[in-house]
């Protein structure tokens, strides 16, 4: 007899299969914490992916004129583009990270 899967077990089953696909296709390391219905996919400082079993969704911003924090979403069930997407915006803030670094060398 197949039992559906609880709601907080698919988000964390989801979040652990975005894992095995962050490392093997852009090396990327990452966590997994699940609860209340959701899983948190830590992939690095500043970047956590959340998920509710149907769909993941992150920061991507911050919208100044409203104060409120700008997020984009992508389906559970694609896996590939999401990796893409998370990879994406963690070299974006790699790059960040690296240039204020530089800045903050130039100023001492």
């Amino acid at each position: 007899m197949n039992r559906p899967v609880p709601h907080d077990d698919r988000a964390v089953e989801v979040a652990r299969r975005l894992c095995r696909v962050l490392a093997a296709t852009h090396r990327l390391r990452s966590d997994v914490h699940g609860g209340y219905g959701l899983a948190l996919v830590a992939v690095q400082s500043g970047l956590l992916v959340w998920c509710n079993g149907e769909w993941f969704w992150w920061r991507v911003g911050w919208d100044e004129r409203r104060r409120y924090p700008m997020h984009t979403y992508c389906r559970a069930d694609d896996l590939r583009q999401t990796a893409y997407r998370v990879a994406f915006l963690c070299a974006r803030l790699r790059e960040g990270q690296s240039r204020r670094e530089q800045t903050a060398g130039d100023a001492s």
